[in-house]
């Protein structure tokens, strides 16, 4: 069993759900979780869901910001499913800028290694890979990285990239607690797993879709800030 988990915040414009639905014969359930969109979204992954079994849609009761999306809905749907040992859980961006064909390949991936707990996937240029990013955002997230790993000693290359894989028996430990970041979030969560296995995937197609609600550049005081708070909580 996989399951995603898929937070939407006034994605109307950008969420494309027959794409999911296409990806629903790698076995994936898709659990949208609202967050408090004044759009369309509800509605259409609503309808959706009445078509297909396969896909749900999990309400906010007000806009709380990506994190607490994606905390919310990971551990509503490790307490609600039953698992196994093929399981896993995980989130996704809505946006697909990393194709779901890509899930096959991140499980394939994991085998090179023993005891998996969780796959990030990556965007790693390289050859073979086609990985399409501006310019712009490139050159923030390698600043972004050096970062992290000089402050908060993160040995990843790419920490932001939307789209993770866990074992279910890890959630609580990943997600039970609030996250200090609103926009740095999946580095507290590596942070969380510093005992456990996790891997990174890199990427074979990725795309820069236009539209993002997170501009790094218009934030990158805040995000500073909260390095700085996570450092203080997980670095002695």
């Amino acid at each position: 069993m996989i399951a995603l988990i898929v937070p939407c915040y006034n994605e109307e414009k950008r969420l494309h759900i027959e794409n999911f639905i296409q990806h629903h014969d790698l076995g994936i359930d898709f659990f949208f979780v609202d967050d408090g969109s004044k759009d369309k979204t509800a509605e259409i992954i609503e309808q959706a869901s009445q078509k297909h079994a396969f896909i749900h849609l999990v309400r906010m009761d007000k806009n709380r910001g990506k994190a607490e999306a994606v905390r919310h809905g990971m551990l509503e749907v490790y307490k609600k499913l039953s698992w196994d040992d093929r399981s896993w859980i995980g989130f996704w961006d809505a946006d697909l800028a990393t194709p779901l064909s890509e899930i096959p390949k991140m499980l394939q991936y994991s085998n090179l290694y023993e005891n998996v707990d969780s796959i990030w996937c990556s965007r790693v240029y390289r050859l073979g890979a086609d990985v399409k990013r501006s310019p712009l955002r490139h050159y923030l997230g390698r600043g972004f990285a050096t970062l992290v790993g000089e402050l908060l000693h993160v040995k990843s290359y790419d920490t932001q990239c939307g789209a993770k894989l866990f074992r279910p028996s890890i959630v609580p430990v990943a997600f039970k607690e609030t996250f200090i970041g609103k926009w740095v979030f999946d580095v507290e969560i590596l942070l969380r797993l510093k005992n456990h296995n996790v891997v990174e995937y890199p990427v074979t197609i990725w795309r820069d879709v236009p539209g993002s609600k997170v501009k790094i550049s218009r934030e990158i005081f805040r995000v500073f800030w909260e390095i700085l708070k996570i450092r203080k909580k997980y670095i002695s």
